[in-house]
Order: structure tokens, then sequence, then C-alpha cells
């Protein structure tokens, strides 16, 4: 029962977005010719799981023929579901042709790639799939998972595929390596999911909305080639797009040039095979990979037992909503001073440096315009030699302060447990900017984790209206540091709700009512609420740990005398109730209108960029999700090129309904 309603492209020239301080990532345009190699990164072998590349590599010829296409046909591979109809998926399904196998027991196949909207408030499911007729088809499934889970279950594939259109399931050859081991001590590490961008299909939907679909990135710009250690696959770097500075004050203007100078692109590496279909690898130490591979087993075992507990909950047969299994970190660039050998001078912990808005990334940034010469060696016993700039007087320290310290002193000291702002003089002399260079010869920066920063996404609120009295658990699928959290999340939140969207918490002993701050704006209502176990919606609030925040080009410049009379009309005319919109308006009007800028360029991620962006399991599934989120900037003068008007999506009220509202502080 797919309920989200279609994404909002926010992408123009810009194809793959990022958000470490609110830049955006890049690929441009790939380009035919030879590269010279920018490195020693060789390889000796390949397999469908993992890659070292210690050796000269061998020519491998290709695993497949041909370029990834768009299926015009329906393959009719999906389930039809309740409510698929209703709110569009069959319009947003799709599938593509990625390549035909030229050897392997799948010889003579076509490799299919078929994409769908999620169920619920998720990303969209990717299926990797061979066949020969186009009527029947293979399904690649290397970590088992139709064996592990029932149908009923979110990680089945068959709680979405048509089972009768598969014949087989199997392990698929693979020119994309699970991991590749570099030159030490570095390894990359696959995402799970292939690269896509979203695109006007051309169609609109019958309220008439463009609607969207989901499309391989397959191009990339030569200037980012890498020199490739796999066979068959052709390795990119990904560009940094800082926008234009118009509306900025001075001294935003001034950040983001230093950005423009001086960070050039992220650590993350885009791997594309033969037939141009692309997935993302994470750079991190072979250390870190090797840890993480071992404990991969128990955890997935762990998250097994888990879901089985689950069940047992929900035919009544346990109390109580079991205990959730910890989240195994994914491999990244992260280590602390022991690890490094650094003295008690140093920061505790370092992780991607400059961070901004609500996302987090398991990337860090490239870095132009710095030589060795402007440099010293701090830590030679470490896998990685570390290095610190020598003048503590360099503008990438002004950067990284401001990154950490813009914002007010109330809001840091609430999450950097009461300890005041340093001032820049402190915060450089424990040297917040460590510097190593990675595989490819190229300078990278990693930035203290010690100093915390207040959750940008700001009071996001969740409503539940399900069509009779229900108990409903809604998690987080992917890690989120909360900073608020009205009730406690405890393995998620567990609440009964009623048709009028009145929560009750199944679990009240773990939120305690005398910690609630019921003068802080946003959680007036909460303490009450908390006592009387009668709550208006669940309110959260945080950053994710490890998803990028979407780019926000597209938006309306609005007045600030205006700003008011235009959340309240957009957002009635979006289909948002009478008590929505108040609760809306009531908490970000006032947020808004203190930075007292005569303009605002106001914009919102829709459900399509939160499903990717912030994705949650809600049991049982909403009929309807609709998802907004507000994403402003103060403006000092009316930018000079307005941006690209905003076309909203209508909420459409059908069966269980899940409305959530939120923003970016």
């Amino acid at each position: 029962m797919k309920k989200g309603f279609g994404s909002l492209t926010l992408i123009l020239v810009i194809v793959l977005i990022a958000a470490i301080g609110g830049g955006a990532y890049y690929l441009g345009t790939r380009s035919a010719g030879s590269l010279k190699p920018e490195s020693n990164v060789t390889s000796n072998s390949q397999s469908s799981s993992s890659v070292s590349t210690q050796s000269s590599a061998a020519k491998v010829e290709p695993l497949f023929s041909g370029k990834v296409t768009r299926i015009i046909e329906d393959l009719k591979l999906f389930k039809p579901l309740e409510g698929d109809v209703e709110n569009g998926v069959n319009e947003s399904i799709v599938y593509y042709e990625a390549g035909t196998y030229l050897k392997g027991p799948y010889q003579g196949y076509k490799r299919i790639l078929a994409i769908r909207p999620s169920e619920g408030p998720g990303p969209s499911l990717q299926f990797i799939l061979a066949t020969k007729d186009m009527k029947m088809f293979v399904l690649d499934d290397p970590e088992k998972k139709s064996q592990k889970f029932p149908e009923s279950d979110w990680d089945s594939p068959f709680m979405y595929l048509d089972k009768n259109k598969i014949s087989a399931i199997a392990a698929f050859d693979s020119e994309h390596p699970a991991t590749v081991s570099l030159q030490s001590p570095y390894a990359l590490i696959r995402e799970e999911k292939v690269l896509l961008e979203n695109i006007k299909s051309g169609k609109k939907d019958k309220n008439g909305y463009d609607i969207y679909i989901e499309k391989p990135i397959t191009e990339f710009e030569k200037k980012y080639a890498l020199t490739s250690s796999v066979p068959t696959l052709s390795f990119f770097g990904g560009g940094v797009d800082w926008g234009n500075t118009n509306g900025m004050n001075d001294k935003e203007k001034k950040m983001n040039q230093l950005r423009v100078k001086y960070l050039s692109g992220s650590t993350k590496v885009f791997g594309a095979d033969s037939t141009g279909l692309t997935y993302s690898y994470i750079l991190t130490s072979q250390k870190v990979l090797d840890k993480y591979l071992a404990d991969k087993p128990l955890a997935d075992q762990k998250d097994i037992e888990y879901k089985k507990q689950v069940e047992l909950f929900n035919q009544k047969k346990l109390k109580e909503y079991p205990q959730s299994p910890d989240y195994l970190k994914f491999p990244r660039l992260r280590f602390n001073r022991a690890d490094a050998q650094l003295s008690n001078q140093y920061y505790d912990t370092y992780d991607a440096a400059f961070p901004g808005a609500c996302g987090g990334t398991m990337s860090t940034f490239i870095v132009d315009n710095i030589a060795e010469t402007d440099l010293e060696l701090v830590s030679s016993n470490f896998e990685l030699p570390l290095f610190t700039l020598k003048d503590e007087k360099h503008p990438l320290y002004e950067l990284a302060y401001d990154a950490k310290t813009n914002q007010d002193d109330e809001s840091y000291k609430s999450v950097n447990d009461g300890k005041s702002k340093p001032t820049l003089a402190q915060y450089v002399a424990k040297r917040p900017l460590l510097f190593f260079k990675d595989s490819w010869g190229r300078w990278a920066v990693v930035g203290e984790f010690d100093i915390k920063l207040m959750g940008g996404c700001g009071k996001p609120v969740i409503y539940l209206y399900p069509e009779k009295t229900t108990a409903v658990h809604v998690d987080f699928v992917s890690p989120i540091k909360l900073d608020t959290q009205i009730p406690q999340y405890h393995n998620g939140w567990l609440v009964s709700a009623d048709p009028q969207g009145n929560l009750k918490d199944l679990q009240p002993s773990y939120t305690d009512c005398s910690q609630i701050d019921g003068i802080k704006t946003g959680s007036e209502y909460a303490r009450v609420a908390c006592q009387t176990n009668n709550y208006p919606y669940i309110y959260w609030s945080g950053k994710s740990v490890s998803n990028e925040y979407p780019r926000v080009d597209a938006g309306t410049v609005v007045a600030k005398n205006e700003v008011q009379n235009f959340m309240i009309q957009t957002l009635l005319n979006a289909g948002l109730n009478t008590k929505e919109v108040a609760d809306m308006t009531g908490y970000w009007v006032p947020k808004m209108l203190e930075k007292n800028a005569p303009y605002y360029r106001i914009s919102f991620l829709q459900t399509g960029d939160m499903d990717a962006f912030i994705p949650m399991r809600v049991d049982p599934v909403p009929n309807t999700v609709y998802r907004i989120f507000l994403d402003y900037k103060p403006l000092v003068s009316i930018p000079s090129k307005l941006p690209e008007p905003q076309q909203l999506k209508k909420l459409n009220r059908q069966g269980f309904v899940l409305i959530e509202w939120g923003g970016l502080l």
C-alpha cells in the first residue's frame, strides 16, 4: 500500500546531491577518451563480492554488452497493492535494461533494474533481475532475503514482487564488487542502491501535477575520473556546486567564497560498470571494513530475531514491544584521538569536516589550494599519516569554526553539556582539522566531532489518523541523532491512535514528564500531554547520521510582511487542515521572522524527498502518507535571478493517514 505522493525534483544541472555544509555534489557528463593514471592503485583480481588491488590490472572482458536504457513496456513484476491506483504508484513504476550477460550461467539474459515507490514513508524499492523473454525472471537475491524473511516483511522482496513472474532466485555475477581493497590502508565499500535521479516522466496525474520517475545516473565529467582499481569498472569523484551568493549577507558570502576556493569534492567514489550502471562507494580503512564484515553476520541474525519478536507482539503473544538491536555502523573515515596516537591537546573524535543542514554524510571533503608545505605531520604511527595546518590563522579554520558555532548560545549550550562557545583561538588551539592523502593522491580533511550541532531538522511532528483506534509503531530506518523526542523514542514510538489523531503512549514508563521543558518554544503543550498521556502528535527533532540533505533550488521569494499569509495559503492549498496549518505556522513563522530579514526564500521538501532523506517504518502501513518540510533562507535583497517556482502535490486523504511537517533550523 504505497501511500506517498510523488517526489519533487530539485535537480537542475546537478544530478547527485549531498549536503555537507550545504553544498551539492555533481557528476556532470561523462566524456569518452583515455585518461592518464592518477595513482599507482591497481588490481589483480575481481569477484562479485570483493576485489583486492595490489598489482597491475590485467585486461578483463566485460560481463555485459549494451548500455542502460529505459523499457517502456510494463513488465508487471510488482503485485498490485491497495491504494496503488489512487496514489499514482503505477505511473511511477519504471524498468530499465542494464545490459545483456556475455558469459556465466545467465549468458544471453538481459539484466533488468525494476524500481517502484516504497511502502509507507521509505525510499524507493530496487530489484535486479535477469530474463530471456521478458515474461519470466530470475531474481538477484545475494543476501537470501526471500528465504530469511516472510512475505509480510518489508525486507522480503516478495512483499512487492509477483512470485508468479519469478522462475528462480540466485546471486548474480556483477562488475560491482561489494568491497574494494585499495592501496594500504584504504578500502571502499559499496552502498546498497543504484545511483538514481528524479526526472519528469512527461505525464501528469489526475490532478494535473507532473509525475516524476527515477532514472539511473550514468554520465560523468571526464575531469572527475579517477584511476580505477577494478577491471571493467570506471571510478569518478564528485565535484561540488556551492551555488550563487544572491541574497546572502556579507558573512555568508565570505564563507561561501572559502568553500568555493578550498572544498572541491568528496571522498565518495562513484563506480560505473560497462553498461553505465553506477553505485556509490564509501572510502574507509581496511581495518574498519574488516571489522564491519566480521560483525555483520551476527547483526543480521539479531535483526531477524527482532523481526520475529515484533511479529509475536503483533499477534499479542508479547506484552512489550521488543528491544531493537543496535545499528551496525557503516564503515567510514572516523577515528578517535587514541586510535591516531594523538596527545590530549587534540579533540577526542574526528569525522566528516564542515557539517551542515540536518543531514549527515559518511564522506568528507577533498581540499584544493593547499600543498604539503602548508602542513606539518602530527601522527605517523596511525594507519594513515595525519597532518595539520601550520598557519593557525588559515581561512579553513574560520570556516570550520563558523560551521560549528553559528548557532545561538542557548542552542549551543543545550547540546554541549551547558558549555559556552569557545573563541576562535580556543577552537583552533586543539587542531579541529586534520588532513591526509587518499588513494588518488588528493588531500582530504576530517574535522573534530566533539562539538555537537543542534539538530538541524527542527520540530518535525507526525500525526496519525487511523480509521479506527489502532496500536501504531513508528521508527526510523536509518540512524537519527535525536535532540527532542516527545514521547520518548524507545525502539521507536508505540502509540494508540484514534481517528481524530489523539495519541496515547503505550510505553509511558520511558518518558519522564518532569524532564520536559514546558517553556521551550514548540513544547509548551508537552508536559501536560505527558501527564495526561494524551498527545496531539509525535514531536521529534534531530539530525540524520548518514543520509545527505537534498539540495533545494526551487522556491518562492517572499517579503517579510507576507511570510505568514504565504505559509498559511500554501499549506491550506496543499491540503493540510486548519489545525495542522496552525500548528506548523505557529512554530515556523516566528522562527523565520527571528532572522529579521527583508526577504525570505521559502521552499519545501515533499514526501518523496523526505522518504529518501529520513525514511521511516510504520506498522501498520498507512494508506496515505504526506510529508512536507520547510526549507527557508533569509535574504538581504531580492536575488537577481529568482528560483524556479515549486509545484506542491496536493494531499488526498484515504484510509489510514500519516501527516508529517517539519523544517530546517
